[in-house]
């Protein structure tokens, strides 16, 4: 009989020392890029991303004004800042690129690199080429040739932290928040609104 009592503590005791999976909101956690099971940590993950950036990019082109086109064919895009206010280091890159994809092979948008947050100086350098004899002057480009952006996508990458009340589980709650800013008018014509939420044991510190 003690023995049969030990057995059962000990299965008990057991089942008390495993850690609680973390389970995700997002529908495609659980599936890696291979079609096999995933790991699903606190952490954002590339499955994340691709889902956030789907999601946002899928609402967009289905809002009234993705829909019309304007006189040059597409609408010219700068990205602006995109905030990471998450307790982990994030490349918001591994978001924005995602999202420029889609946007761009939509055939609607293309972005541009001459103006935003990811301006490049080969534009501004490439116009100082005609001052210099070095360059044959029929491949440099003319100034008051560069297009100027119509739109401005900008956000934030945001995160609470929640704590069971048995300090047994802990919710990470993400969201991805984009919008897109029309700049002759300066109103804002689109917010896409991606939430993520995480629950496991509070054991797996996501801190």
């Amino acid at each position: 009989m003690k023995k049969i009592a030990f057995v059962a503590l000990l299965a008990a005791t057991l089942a008390g020392c495993q850690t609680i999976p973390i389970s995700s909101s997002n529908p495609n956690a659980e599936v890696s890029r291979t079609g096999k099971p995933g790991f699903v940590a606190f952490g954002l993950q590339s499955v994340d991303f691709e889902y956030a950036a789907k999601q946002a990019v899928q609402e967009f082109l289905e809002s009234p004004f993705a829909t019309g086109k304007p006189k040059k064919g597409r609408w010219v895009v700068q990205m602006g800042e995109v905030v990471n206010d998450t307790t982990f280091r994030i490349d918001t890159a591994s978001m924005t690129s995602r999202m420029k994809r889609a946007m761009t092979q939509s055939g609607l948008f293309i972005f541009t690199g001459a103006t935003g947050r990811e301006r490049t100086d080969f534009v501004a350098d490439s116009r100082q080429l005609s001052k210099s004899k070095m360059f044959d002057q029929s491949t440099v480009a003319r100034n008051g040739t560069v297009v100027a952006p119509d739109l401005e996508m900008s956000g934030a990458i945001r995160q609470r932290t929640l704590v069971g009340a048995d300090q047994r589980q802990q919710q990470l709650e993400y969201e991805f928040d984009f919008r897109v800013v029309e700049r002759d008018t300066g109103l804002e014509i689109f917010q896409a609104f991606v939430p993520i939420e995480k629950l496991g044991s509070n054991k797996n510190f996501a801190w």
